[in-house]
Parts: structure tokens; C-alpha cells; sequence
């Protein structure tokens, strides 16, 4: 990190000499001696830069103290420009005995022309490190705010795992103190659920025909534990090989179909999945619900799905939620084959 920081600085002080050269051009043909020369003129110039800033800037610029930067600054600035003057009279009298332009570097008109030189130089190395400044903090709020996304998304997955376990482990208990073989039965449905929740949430996609096969078995359990008074219809498209999807997407929405949609007096659940021609997921979840649920319909399962959208599948998504006539209806279009950017976990 120091050498490449180096490396830089070294580029900077080339550019810049190379192009200050060329600009001479006009007054002499020689472009090395140009450079030679101005490697030696600049030379008292570097302290003024690297003092400004790695002390004057940070210490007072930086927080604001701007009297203080410019009473300070001024009196460096006038201190280079006397210094400067006299160590180009030295270069041009006793090195290239040119006495006309030691003369001339030397009288008030060649420290005006040495003091604007120096003020090119420390404007533009004030540029590029408030420009560096910039970018570092920059990025670094981009790594912050990447870290604070995965960590609020692995919040919400431990979220979404254990309330769904815990909702099925209360119904194999149910079921197994009024039906043992329906309770078993629960239990072999739950095992497979439960493999996909160890192998397959912690993953960015899984395969859409895993997910979908993991709503069956969810589906599976609820219509043993309420028996005749569910009336569950899952239709699925065909054309889904190949899909991938992040998990534990779609089983939190058919969940709060089932929590909120029940009643002692029957209700029905449609699901339905399909692939449109742009390649684009939609996924509907119908379910019938009586008025004493409707204040509390979208319960955390729907918050959960919600963010975890925005996280995952910013601008490739569209999630509806309505309610109407004793109807409450979920509607999700969701874009799976673009580029998304993913938090793993």
C-alpha cells in the first residue's frame, strides 16, 4: 500500500514537470533541458506541497479552522516564494549562466511568476487529495452499507426459519395426539422440509423446482392438519427447469395464506406459478379471510418477503397486496434472469 502510494506521488511530480516543460516550449526548444531544469526549480516547491497537505489541510483546513490555514499558508507560501527565487538566480547564473534569466527570476516580476507556479502546484495536488479523500470514504460507506444489508438479510432469514418450524412442529404435535398416522405422515413431510431448510436457505439461489417442491410438502402438512377444512389448489407452470430463485421466497407468503386465511368454518387457498414470455416469474396466492383477521393480515412472513425483495431483487421486482370482498390477494412478478447483485448467506 506505501510503495503504490509512492508510485503515485512519483506520477504526479512527472506529469506535472512534463507538462510545465512543454508549456516553456515557447520560450526555449530544448525539452530536456527544460526538464532538467525545472526538476531543479521545482525542488523547493515539494516541502511547501507535502506540508500542506499532510499537516496544514488535515489539521486545520479540514476541521474548519480557515484563519488559522490562511494566515499559516500565506507566510509558507511567501517564505517558498524567496526561497524559489533564489535557488533558480543560483541554477541560471552559475549552472546555465543565463544572467538575463537569473536577473529576471530574481526581480518581483519572477517571484510573481514563481508564487502563481506554485500556486498551480498546490491547487491541483489539493485537488486529487480531496478527490482521494472522497473516494475512500466513499467506499468505504459502500462496504458499510453492503455489511449492514447481508447482516439485516441474515436477520431476516432467522427470522422467516424459525417461525415457519416452529409453526410446523405445533401441528405434528396437534396431529399426533388425534390421528398417530396422519401425525407420522405430518412428520416424513416435515423431514424434507427441514432438509431444505439446513441445505438449501443458507445458499443465494436454489433451483425454482426445489422451492416449489418444498410448498407442496408445506401445503402437504397444513391440509392434514385442518383436514376438510382447507380447500388448497396449487397450480404450477411446467416450464420452470432450469430456474433458480432465492430460497425461501415464496413459502412465507402461502404461510400467511394459511395463518390468517383459517377459519372454523372452512376457507380455500389458490397458489398458482407461472413463467410469462419475458422469462419473468408470476406467483399468486389467493385465500379467503374473515373481517376479524383483516387487521393483522400481513403479518411479519409479508414484511420479511417485502425486504428481502428490495434486498435481492432491487428494481426487478413487483409485489402487490390487496384485499377486497373477503379476498386477500398476494401477487409477486419477479425478474430471474437478469444480474442481481446477492448477499450470500
Amino acid at each position: 500500500m506505501v510503495l503504490k502510494e509512492i508510485l503515485q506521488h512519483l506520477l504526479f511530480w512527472a506529469v506535472f514537470i512534463l507538462l510545465w516543460s512543454a508549456h516553456d516550449l515557447v520560450y526555449f526548444d530544448n525539452f530536456f533541458i527544460l526538464i532538467r531544469g525545472n526538476l531543479f526549480t521545482l525542488f523547493p516547491l515539494v516541502p511547501l506541497v507535502y506540508l500542506n497537505l499532510y499537516w496544514l489541510m488535515p489539521k486545520f483546513l479540514l476541521k474548519k479552522k480557515h484563519a488559522p490555514y490562511i494566515l499559516i499558508m500565506g507566510l509558507c507560501l511567501l517564505i517558498t516564494t524567496f526561497v524559489a527565487s533564489a535557488n533558480s538566480y543560483y541554477y541560471y547564473s552559475e549552472i546555465r549562466n543565463h544572467q538575463d534569466t537569473a536577473n529576471f527570476f530574481y526581480s518581483s516580476e519572477g517571484k510573481i511568476a514563481i508564487l502563481t507556479e506554485m500556486l498551480v502546484v498546490v491547487g491541483v495536488s489539493m485537488i486529487l487529495y480531496l478527490l482521494r479523500e472522497w473516494y475512500q470514504k466513499e467506499r468505504y460507506a459502500r462496504e458499510m452499507e453492503q455489511k449492514r444489508l447481508e447482516t439485516e438479510l441474515h436477520l431476516l432469514k432467522s427470522q422467516i426459519n424459525p417461525h415457519f418450524l416452529f409453526n410446523s412442529l405445533n401441528s405434528i404435535y396437534v396431529m399426533l395426539g388425534k390421528n398417530t398416522k396422519a401425525g407420522r405422515k405430518m412428520l416424513l413431510q416435515f423431514s424434507e422440509i427441514l432438509s431444505h431448510q439446513l441445505y438449501e436457505a443458507s445458499k443465494e439461489k436454489v433451483p425454482l423446482q426445489k422451492e416449489i417442491e418444498n410448498l407442496k410438502n408445506y401445503i402437504r402438512i397444513e391440509k392434514i392438519r385442518h383436514d376438510d377444512l382447507a380447500n388448497v389448489e396449487l397450480r404450477c407452470s411446467e416450464d420452470i427447469n432450469g430456474e433458480h430463485i432465492a430460497p425461501m421466497l415464496l413459502l412465507p407468503i402461502v404461510e400467511n395464506a394459511f395463518k390468517h386465511g383459517q377459519s372454523s368454518e372452512g376457507y380455500w387457498i389458490d397458489v398458482r406459478l407461472d413463467m410469462n414470455e419475458e422469462n419473468e416469474l408470476l406467483f399468486s396466492v389467493k385465500n379467503s379471510y374473515t373481517e376479524k383477521e383483516e387487521s393483522d393480515h400481513q403479518g411479519i412472513g409479508l414484511s420479511n418477503v417485502k425486504r428481502r425483495l428490495e434486498l435481492i431483487y432491487p428494481g426487478r421486482h413487483q409485489l402487490s397486496i390487496e384485499k377486497l370482498n373477503s379476498i386477500f390477494q398476494v401477487n409477486l412478478k419477479l425478474k430471474l434472469n437478469e444480474h442481481a447483485v446477492h448477499y450470500s448467506g
